[in-house]
C-alpha cells in the first residue's frame, strides 16, 4: 500500500511538472515570436549543419513528438524515427539553410536492414550537391559502415574503430531450465528442420540446419557492408577481407594508412575545418550545428502543450450524442477522390488483442487496414513490417484484411525492413508487391508449438505438488503439470500441420508459386532479401519511400498525402500505464547484473509461453556485431 501510495504521489508530480514545463515552454516560444527570438526559436540560422550521432537509436516510427521519458531518472529521452529521419533528410537537401551534415556516429545499434535504409538516405542527400563529414573519437564497425559514405573520414588522433568481420551469436536456455526443473514440450511442423525458434529450449549448441541459415545470413550480411565501404573508399572487397581476419586496424593512424580515414583531427581542429567550410558561428562563438531532434521539431515544449490540449479537447469529445458521431460517420462515408496513402506500421511481435506501438495487436492492426479499406480518401496502402511473426491466428486476422483491401481495388505494397520473417512473412505475402532491403530477414515459413512441464520446478524445487480429477481422458492436455502422451502429440502435430499447409497456401495465392515450391522454400528456412528475390518471395528492393512510390504507382495517383496508421499511443498515456512498476524491474535487474541483452531472451520465453498455442516465430535472441 504504501509502494503503490508513493508511486501515484510520484506520478503527480512528474506529471504536473511536465505539463508545467510544457506550459512554460509554449509561452516562451508565444513571447520569443512577438519579441523576435528566445531559446526556443524555432527559425533554422542560415550557414548551419545538420548534427547526426545516431545515440539514441532508431526506431522504426517516430511517435510525434521529439522525446518520451527515461523512467530511471525521469529524464527526457529522445525518439529517432526512420519515417522521420529519411524525411528530414529530404527536406534539408533542399533546406538552404542547411550547408551540410555532421556525422559523429561512434556506435549504432540496429539491424543492417535500416542503418542500409539510413546509409541510403545520407547517400540521398548527397546527390543535392551538400557535403557529409564525419568525424568521430571511437567508432563501431556498424558506425564505420554507415559512415563510410562521407565526403571526409576523420578520426581522432588517438581514436579507435573497430573492423573485425561478422559474428553472431544465439543464447541457449536448455542448461538453465535443465537447472530449474522445466521441461519443453516442442512440436514442429512437418519438415521444418530450419524453424529454430525452438532450439534455444530444447538445445544447447546449434543444430547444422541452423548454423547452415545463419551462416548465409552473415555471408549476405556482409557482401553488401564489404561493398558498400569498397565503393566509398575505393578499395578492393578482399582488402577488407584481409583487414578483419588480420587486426589490422589497430591504431588511428592504421586508419589512415590502410586508407579507411581521411585525416587525423582533434575537435578544435574539426571546429576550424567546419568554419572554412562557411559554417556560422552563434552568439556563445559556438558552431551552428542542429540535432535532429532540434531540426524536426525546434517547438517541442509548445507541442507538448499542444498534445495535452488535444487531450483535453478529445476528452469533452465523449459528451457528444450518438446521433451527432452517426452524422460525423455518415459524412466520411460520402464519395471523394481518392487523395492519401496510408502508411499501416506493424513492429513488434504478433499477438491476438490489441497490441501497442511495439507489439502487433491483431485487433488494431486489422482494424487500421479496415479503415484504410472503408476511408474513399484512401487510395492505396503500404503495410511497414519489422516482425519476427508470433500468433498464427493472430497473424491470419491481419492476412485476411490485407485481402479484403486488395478485392476493394486497394493497392497494398508490403515494405519490409529489418524483419518480417514468420508470421511477419504471413502478413505481407498477400500484398500486391513486397520491397525489402538486401539484408531483411525474412522468409521461417514455419509453425511451432510448445507446452513446458513445470513439474521438476514446481516440486523438486518449490515442493508443490498438484493432483486432479477429469472426467475426460484428455481434459488436461495443456496442464502445465504433465508430459503430452502419444495420442496428445499426434493430435497437436495434426493440428501443426494443418496451419503449416494453410500458411503454404497462403504465400502460394499471393506469389502466384504451387504450394510445392513453397514448401521448397520453406520449412522454416529464413533468408536474408538477396536470396528472397532469387526464389520469388519478394519483387523488388527498397525502402519505405520506394513502397509509397509504388503504391502511389499501382493506384495511378500523381498527387497524394500520406496518413499513418494506427495512431499512436497517447505519451501521457503511456507514461501513466508505464510509471508504477517500471522501477521495481529496474531494481531488480541492476541488482542481478543483467543487461538488456541478457533479458531479451528471457522475454522471448514469456512471450511465448503467454501468446498463443500454435505459433510462427523468428528466433530473436541473436544479435550481429
Amino acid at each position: 500500500m504504501i509502494g503503490t501510495t508513493l508511486a501515484l504521489l510520484i506520478s503527480g508530480g512528474v506529471l504536473i511538472i511536465f505539463l508545467v514545463a510544457a506550459m512554460v515552454g509554449g509561452l516562451v516560444d508565444a513571447f520569443g515570436e512577438v519579441e523576435g527570438g528566445s531559446s526556443f526559436d524555432a527559425d533554422i540560422e542560415s550557414g548551419s549543419v545538420l548534427h547526426l550521432t545516431f545515440d539514441d537509436g532508431i526506431v522504426e516510427r517516430g511517435l510525434g513528438q521529439s522525446f518520451t521519458v527515461n523512467f530511471n531518472d525521469f529524464s527526457p529521452e529522445k525518439t529517432m524515427g526512420l519515417n522521420d529521419l529519411l524525411a528530414d533528410l529530404e527536406r534539408a537537401a533542399a533546406d538552404e539553410n542547411i550547408l551540410g551534415i555532421l556525422l559523429e556516429v561512434n556506435g549504432v545499434g540496429g539491424y543492417p536492414s535500416t542503418l542500409g535504409e539510413v546509409r541510403k538516405g545520407l547517400l540521398k542527400f548527397k546527390e543535392s550537391g551538400k557535403w557529409i563529414v564525419s568525424w568521430s573519437e571511437t567508432q563501431s564497425q556498424k558506425a564505420y559502415w554507415l559512415s563510410s559514405m562521407a565526403d571526409e573520414m576523420l578520426l581522432h588522433p588517438e581514436g579507435m574503430a573497430d573492423i573485425l568481420g561478422l559474428n553472431l551469436e544465439t543464447t541457449y536456455l536448455t542448461g538453465l531450465l535443465e537447472k530449474l526443473g522445466v521441461e519443453m514440450q516442442v512440436l514442429r511442423g512437418p519438415n521444418n528442420l530450419y524453424k529454430s525458434a525452438v532450439e534455444p529450449y530444447t538445445r544447447k549448441s546449434m543444430s547444422e540446419p541452423n548454423r547452415q541459415q545463419l551462416q548465409a545470413l552473415l555471408e549476405d550480411f556482409w557482401s553488401e557492408m564489404r561493398s558498400d565501404i569498397a565503393s566509398s573508399r575505393d578499395l578492393k572487397t578482399e582488402r577488407l577481407d584481409e583487414i578483419a581476419n588480420g587486426m589490422l586496424l589497430r591504431s588511428a593512424q592504421a586508419g589512415i594508412d590502410l586508407g579507411l580515414y581521411d585525416a587525423l583531427m582533434y575537435e578544435d581542429e574539426l571546429v576550424a575545418l567546419l568554419e572554412e567550410k562557411g559554417v556560422s558561428i552563434d552568439s556563445d562563438d559556438e558552431l551552428e550545428l542542429v540535432s535532429f531532434s532540434r531540426y524536426h521539431n525546434p517547438n517541442a515544449m509548445g507541442d507538448m502543450l499542444a498534445m495535452a490540449m488535444i487531450a483535453l479537447e478529445d476528452a469533452d469529445d465523449t459528451d457528444k450524442t450518438k446521433d451527432d458521431k452517426e452524422s460525423e460517420t455518415d459524412d466520411l462515408a460520402e464519395a471523394v477522390d481518392a487523395t492519401h496513402i496510408a502508411v499501416v506500421y506493424a513492429v513488434g511481435g504478433i499477438q491476438s488483442g490489441e497490441g501497442d506501438d511495439q507489439t502487433i495487436g491483431s485487433a488494431r492492426i486489422a482494424r487500421a487496414l479496415r479503415d484504410a479499406r472503408l476511408d474513399p480518401e484512401v487510395g492505396a496502402v503500404v503495410l511497414r513490417v519489422n516482425s519476427p511473426g508470433g500468433s498464427a491466428l493472430a497473424s491470419d486476422v491481419i492476412w485476411r484484411e490485407t485481402v479484403k483491401l486488395r478485392e476493394a481495388g486497394k493497392p497494398v505494397v508490403a515494405s519490409m525492413s529489418d524483419l518480417a520473417a514468420s508470421g511477419g512473412y504471413y502478413i505481407s505475402c498477400a500484398a500486391d508487391k513486397i520491397l525489402c532491403q538486401p539484408n531483411t530477414i525474412t522468409g521461417s515459413i514455419g509453425v511451432f508449438g510448445m507446452i513446458p512441464n513445470m513439474n521438476g520446478l514446481l516440486e523438486g524445487h518449490l515442493g508443490l505438488r498438484y493432483d486432479n480429477v477429469k472426467l475426460h481422458d484428455h481434459a488436461d492436455m495443456f496442464s502445465s503439470h504433465s508430459n503430452l502422451d502419444a495420442e496428445e502429440r499426434i493430435v497437436m502435430n495434426g493440428v501443426i500441420s494443418d496451419i503449416y499447409n494453410d500458411f503454404i497456401s497462403r504465400v502460394a495465392e499471393g506469389r502466384g508459386m504451387t504450394i510445392n515450391e513453397v514448401d521448397e522454400v520453406a520449412r522454416g528456412r529464413v533468408w536474408t532479401g538477396q536470396d528472397a528475390l532469387e526464389i520469388g518471395l519478394v519483387d523488388g528492393f527498397g525502402g519505405l519511400q520506394d513502397a509509397v512510390k509504388a503504391a502511389a504507382e499501382l493506384a495511378s495517383m500523381s498527387n497524394y498525402e500520406l496518413v499513418e496508421l494506427p495512431e499512436v499511443q497517447d505519451p501521457f498515456e503511456a507514461f501513466m500505464e508505464d510509471l508504477i512498476g517500471v522501477q521495481h524491474a529496474t531494481v531488480l535487474q541492476e541488482l542481478v547484473g543483467l543487461t538488456d541483452a541478457d533479458l531479451a531472451p528471457l522475454q522471448q520465453v514469456q512471450e511465448i509461453l503467454h501468446g498463443d498455442r500454435y505459433q510462427s516465430r523468428l528466433l530473436l535472441n541473436f544479435n550481429v556485431n
